[in-house]
């Protein structure tokens, strides 16, 4: 038996030969290859305008994700930026609201020249020499005696400070050491009463504790209190047979006025107990420290 093709037509006229072809059947068997040309044609056409839509909306898809990634890395890049901008606006921010400190030029007042005052040093009685009192040789140059040493004017109508500087008025006056009277040959008894001595067998000693009774009488100077002036002032002084005090002389000094106040506390002492040279009384040098200090 011959192959039969079925989408032949000829197949049909054999089948349907001396048959009614007005029947639906002949009909349908002759339109079968068109339907399915026509179904295959459809079939391809939406498996093609599906995969197309298919396709579009993947490709769409992923060109949404990619503008968002984009979009995303350019924000992010944006920030960056205004936060970078923002830290360099505080930075000059800073730099202009903290200007640099520039130093004031300094200017030498128009004041006195002064010369800082060198502190005293005590020393035996041996080893101190007859000479000019600091302050007095000072008040006799055209600087004044202060605090420090300082540029200025060396005219004397002129002044800084007062408390920089020591006038001249406030310098005592030079004490001068009383001459010791000569012997006198026809009174040996008078020359033993009056000679003084600077050692003796017992020295003379205050009748009570000195120092407190210097700080009880001790009234401080102003002056020196606002120069803020502390130290000692070495004092000199005779005790008599008696035990008085006299000839009371400044050693070494700091100060004219803490120099003139020891000298007045010393003046006005009580008697003392006078030094001894062979069991009789004997004038005695003595020298005490008068210690004047700020509280």
């Amino acid at each position: 038996m011959a192959k039969i093709d079925l989408y032949d037509p000829k197949w049909i006229d054999m089948v349907f030969a001396g048959k009614n072809k007005e029947y639906g059947a002949y009909k349908l068997r002759r339109s079968v290859s068109q339907r399915n040309i026509k179904s295959l044609t459809i079939l391809l056409v939406a498996a093609f305008l599906g995969g197309g839509y298919l396709a579009y909306q993947i490709k769409r898809h992923n060109d949404e994700l990619a503008a968002q990634a984009e979009y995303a890395a350019k924000m992010e890049l944006a920030a960056l930026e205004r936060a970078k901008k923002e830290q360099e606006e505080r930075k000059k921010n800073q730099q202009k609201q903290e200007p640099k400190k520039e130093e004031p030029e300094k200017v030498v007042p128009e004041t006195r020249a002064t010369v800082k005052f060198t502190a005293p040093v005590i020393k035996d009685d041996k080893d101190v020499k007859e000479e000019m009192p600091p302050m007095v040789k000072m008040n006799k140059e055209t600087k004044a005696v202060g605090l420090e040493t300082k540029e200025g004017t060396d005219d004397r109508s002129d002044f800084a400070n007062r408390t920089t500087i020591v006038t001249p008025d406030q310098i005592p006056p030079k004490i001068e050491k009383p001459k010791e009277e000569a012997p006198k040959i026809e009174a040996p008894k008078e020359e033993v009463e009056n000679k003084i001595f600077t050692v003796a067998e017992q020295m003379p000693s205050f009748k009570g504790n000195v120092q407190a009774w210097l700080k009880s009488h001790l009234s401080y100077p102003p002056v020196a209190a606002d120069n803020g002036i502390e130290g000692k002032v070495i004092v000199k002084f005779v005790v008599g047979r008696d035990g008085s005090v006299s000839q009371a002389q400044v050693v070494r000094g700091i100060d004219p006025a803490l120099d003139r106040e020891a000298l007045r506390v010393v003046n006005i002492m009580p008697k003392w107990n006078p030094g001894m040279n062979n069991g009789q009384p004997a004038n005695v040098w003595f020298t005490l420290p008068v210690t004047f200090r700020l509280e």
